[in-house]
């Protein structure tokens, strides 16, 4: 009964740490950064037809309106120019959309 007692109240213990943590001021707890991936497409890279999703309405996300053959897709979090007609990645244009893009 008292092993049961004590691993109650060091689990107690841990769950009110984390929580305290979460809600603490920035710089208050040890966070261990996480690296950000690499991006999911190359420059270049061909992507394949039907795997990601068009971007509809570029200018709802501050995009400029698509032109000369490219079009905006959403890759993972990304937003790249791709040639439709060949579906060759033009450039990465995460940057340029506006608070909208999600």
């Amino acid at each position: 009964m008292r092993k049961v007692f004590i691993v109650l109240v060091f689990t107690l213990l841990a769950t009110t740490a984390a929580g305290q943590c979460r809600m603490a001021a920035a710089g208050a707890c040890h966070v261990i950064p996480v690296a950000k991936s690499p991006l999911p497409v190359a420059i270049g890279e061909v992507i394949e037809r039907g795997r990601y999703s068009m971007v509809m309405d570029a200018t709802w996300y501050g995009l400029p309106p698509a032109r000369d053959g490219w079009i905006y897709f959403r890759i993972e979090d990304e937003v790249y120019r791709v040639d439709y007609r060949t579906m060759t990645v033009v450039e990465r244009a995460t940057e340029e959309a506006s608070r909208n893009w999600p």
